[in-house]
Parts: C-alpha cells; structure tokens; sequence
C-alpha cells in the first residue's frame, strides 16, 4: 500500500492461487496482514457458488487468508470485502500512535520500543520514561493540540541509506533486515517521519482526541502507556 488508494480500499477482486484446508491465498489482496503492532483485517470472499469469512491474514513467504466457510476452486474469481468499521477503527489508532509517539519523543526524549493496536485502544512502551500523572496531561494536551490543526499524512518511499541519514527520522532501522532497502514511510505534517507499513489516515482531523487510561511502570526505565479515542470536545 504505497498509496491511499490501497489504504481506503473496502472491495476488490481477485483470482485465486492456491488452497489448503482453512486458507485461500489470491492473486492480489486489499486485507492487511496482522504485523508491527496492528492487527489483521477481517471480511469476507464471495464467489459463484460460495463464500467464506477472512478471520485472519497472515504473511510468511505468501500472504495467507485464514477463512471459515467454503474454499473456492484455484483459478476462480473471487470478492473480497473489508470489515471497513474494523479497518478504519485500526487506521485512526496507528496513525494516532505514530502521533503519541512523535510527541513523547519531542517532550522527552523517549523512544518507542513496543506497541500493540486494537480497535478501541493502544498501548505503546516508551524507553527511558517516567511521566508523572502532570506530565502525562501535558503530552494529551500536545498531542490533541496537533489534532485538532488537522494535519495531512502522507505516504512516500525512500531508500533505507536516505532515513538512516535522516536525524528527523523516529525508527530504529536496525531492527529491519538487511535485505530491506526501499521503505514505505509515513509522515505527518513536518511533525514525524517514519518508515512503516501499516494503514493510515489520510490527516490527523479523521482521528478525534486522545485520552490516556493507564501508565505502567515496566522495569529498566521503560514506560506502558495506554489511550484510547474520542470524538472531539464541542
């Protein structure tokens, strides 16, 4: 998805290429696999004769849809529709995080080492972090600060030896394999910059506010804190 189009997709069609019992792999997909912190997309694939639910995707070498229901025939023509509520539920949080993230490297100098996305909340681990419950409201009053100017994101590519010499870059690199070296970056505004695969919106204004739950001490100086989303205040 080096585009929104593929971001914004909710219906495709595809040919499929290969079966196994619980799983149908196609041609092309609009289902994103669960990875980096966000989960897989759910729906359902159509076809004459048959249909069957997309419970999970995952990609190990192919991208795999794990379904329930009847498996199509290799070679047949298939629907694919997208759990859009789920879909852009996940696209608000992990655009949302990238934003938390940025803020919190900006006000302290942490850096993001974990996080984990659902539909109605996420948490994100930060390193080296200790906010009090002050410091905590000054980071939800910034980061909804910048949502409210209804920033556009962007989708680009670049070379890895370009973001490694990047200072504005937010990513670890060396966490990617050596392999890898065009990336799919998403910036917001001038705020952040940073390579990653997941869906996104298409500016901060789709988002809503931030409100953090709960922090966590985790031990060696790391942080957990947890938010979930709301429509905007009046």
């Amino acid at each position: 998805m080096a585009s929104f189009e593929g971001t914004y997709t909710r219906q495709f069609s595809a040919m499929v290429e290969a079966v196994h019992p619980g799983i149908v792999e196609l041609d092309r997909t609009a289902f994103y696999p669960s990875g980096g912190g966000q989960p897989a997309d759910m729906g359902r694939l159509q076809w004459e004769g048959g249909e069957a639910s997309v419970e999970d995707v995952r990609k190990r070498n192919r991208l795999r849809h794990m379904v329930e229901g009847d498996l199509p025939e290799i070679g047949t023509t298939v629907e694919g529709s997208i759990d859009w509520e789920r879909r852009y539920a996940h696209m608000k949080m992990h655009t949302s995080q990238h934003l938390v993230s940025a803020v919190v490297d900006q006000l302290h100098g942490a850096r993001t080492v974990g996080n984990q996305l659902y539909a109605d909340k996420a948490r994100i681990d930060f390193q080296p972090l200790r906010l009090s419950p002050a410091q905590l409201s000054e980071v939800e009053a910034e980061a909804n600060r910048y949502l409210a100017k209804d920033i556009p994101v962007t989708i680009t590519e670049a070379d890895r030896s370009e973001l490694e010499q990047d200072p504005l870059v937010r990513s670890n690199l060396s966490l990617l394999p050596a392999s890898i070296r065009r990336l799919r970056v998403i910036s917001i505004g001038n705020l952040d910059i940073c390579p990653c695969a997941g869906t996104h919106v298409r500016s901060l204004g789709e988002i809503g506010e931030v409100e953090f739950i709960k922090r966590d001490n985790k031990g060696s100086g790391k942080q957990r804190l947890t938010y979930a989303l709301r429509d905007p205040t009046p």
